[in-house]
């Protein structure tokens, strides 16, 4: 059934295993990727621009699942059609990975390296807090990369005349690219400026375009609490994430209101992220290190400005 199932579906283009990743992740496709080379078959399934599944052929049998994964080296070409959602769900079904690590373990080092290679060719502009960037940027039309790099997390911000582009994130669990990129950052980021040839940040911003810019301008400067200052109706929120008691550093926490994201932000050490916003009901979509997205709903005024979601028991405490 593998071998024949993409046939007849459109064929999105040829790529390495980083690249794959990469393009998939950037639109949320769904498809099956195939790689062929002497005698050995490779084939991944992906569901919403993920890999969830793996199977391998050769002349000694089959491999599925996690032993599929691990028979890929980084070095195939893959073909990659567009399927849609049900027949892929049907086939992941089968070969689900569990440990996706292997998968990812040696992209953000290639994207690491190539970013870091264009950067030291170029020219250092300066350091910018976010918000300071985008004014910067804009007003001289500025074609560069923004590079902030802070406790083993990366991001990357791809300028095109003067506008953010492209978004990738790294850290020690993987890569993340285009609006997934986006929603890692906070807003109190510091960015170091760089100028790079247009031809250079086009070939980023291939595989990392932002589509949906409104959660990049959510992120700035707004959401920064401002200190000594009240407005009536208006406070600081300060949620908690913790899985098991114990505070959780690095999760991703968005704020929805009426369907739109008012803000970002990534958990401290202890835990904790904070936003400035209107007393009333919001959505606060969490989202995990391995992408595990649960969405709670919260009430914030004057007394619940200090809100604790533990997401092994899936349920809303107020401090």
């Amino acid at each position: 059934m593998i071998k024949n199932i993409h046939k007849g579906s459109k064929h999105l283009g040829t790529f390495t295993l980083h690249e794959l990743l990469q393009f998939a992740s950037s639109r949320n496709f769904n498809g099956i990727a195939v790689a062929k080379d002497n005698g050995r078959e490779h084939y991944l399934a992906f569901l919403a621009g993920e890999a969830e599944g793996a199977i391998y052929i050769d002349d000694n049998g089959t491999e599925y699942s996690d032993k599929a994964a691990k028979m890929i080296t980084g070095n195939e070409k893959f073909e990659f059609y567009e399927i849609t959602p049900d027949i892929v769900e049907t086939i992941v079904m089968r070969c689900r990975i569990f440990e996706k690590t292997h998968l990812k373990k040696t992209v953000p080092n290639v994207i690491h390296d190539l970013l870091d290679n264009i950067i030291k060719g170029s020219k250092y502009v300066g350091v910018f807090p976010m918000h300071e960037l985008f004014s910067f940027a804009s007003a001289g039309r500025s074609n560069g990369i923004a590079a902030s790099k802070e406790n083993e997390r990366e991001k990357y911000l791809a300028f095109i005349d003067g506008e953010a582009e492209g978004a990738i994130y790294i850290d020690d669990k993987g890569s993340l690219y285009s609006d997934k990129a986006v929603l890692m950052i906070s807003g109190q980021e510091k960015f170091e400026f760089y100028n790079v040839k247009p031809d250079i940040v086009d070939a980023v911003v291939m595989g990392s375009r932002i589509f949906e810019k409104m959660h990049l301008k959510k992120s700035a400067p707004s959401l920064i609490p401002e200190i000594g200052k009240k407005s009536e109706g208006i406070g600081v929120l300060t949620v908690t994430i913790t899985k098991d008691t114990v505070p959780l550093n690095g999760v991703s926490i968005s704020i929805r209101r009426d369907g739109k994201i008012l803000g970002s932000d990534i958990t401290t050490g202890q835990g904790t992220a904070g936003f400035k916003l209107k007393y009333g009901k919001y959505d606060c979509i969490v989202k995990d290190r391995s992408q595990n997205m649960t969405t709670y709903y919260i009430t914030f005024d004057e007394s619940k400005s200090k809100i604790l979601l533990d997401l092994t028991a899936k349920h809303l405490l107020d401090i």
